[in-house]
This record gives structure tokens, sequence and C-alpha cells, in this order.
């Protein structure tokens, strides 16, 4: 079976050459618009527009479970696999905002 491709208009394929060029450079929106000298207002809209035609993958909320945080002993090991099959693993005492941080970086890696 063979995936449909939606048709894209002229000004469509230059935001979509844009969007991967701006993802290539691994600049974030705000800088490349500054870059190329456009609002990165124009950039979002693309962006979305694309993504609801089926051009690009939409993002996937970070799927999370409940769990209970014990106190941790000095030199405790940890090891948190999440679903997408990304494992973290760090030895000691961490503050929740740097956790926070990892397993929200962790959680959109594919």
């Amino acid at each position: 079976m063979q995936k449909m491709i939606p048709t894209l208009t002229q000004r469509q394929r230059y935001w979509l050459e844009h969007i991967q060029s701006c993802e290539a450079s691994g600049k974030s929106m705000v800088e490349y618009a500054a870059t190329q000298g456009f609002p990165v207002q124009a950039l979002y809209s693309s962006k979305n527009i694309l993504i609801k035609k089926g051009v690009l993958p939409g993002v996937q909320p970070a799927r999370f479970q409940r769990v209970q945080v014990l106190k941790a002993e000095p030199g405790s090991q940890w090891r948190i696999g999440l679903a997408n099959g990304v494992s973290v693993a760090f030895v000691g005492e961490v503050n929740a905002g740097s956790l926070r941080t990892i397993l929200n970086a962790a959680a959109e890696l594919e």
C-alpha cells in the first residue's frame, strides 16, 4: 500500500524547505528566523499547517508513569527506563529540576 503524499502549494514547499533547513542547522526557530530575516510566527504557522496536512510529524506528548520517590542514600545508583527505549542512569542524589529536564529531553528522543 502506497502512502498518499499531499499536494503542496509553492508557498508551502518554500516553508517546508525553511523548516527542514532550520532543523538541520540545530538552531531554534527564533534564531533561524532572525538569520533569515522573516518573522518567527510565519515559521510556526507554516509548520502547523504542514503538520495538519501530514507532511511533518506532529509532536507527541511525553508519557510518564507515577513513581514513588524514596530517600536516596549516598552512592546509590539510579536507572530509569522510558517507554521510548531510552535509559537514564546516574549515581547519588539529583535535584528535582535537573531530573525533570533530563527526563523531558530523554522522552523526546526516538
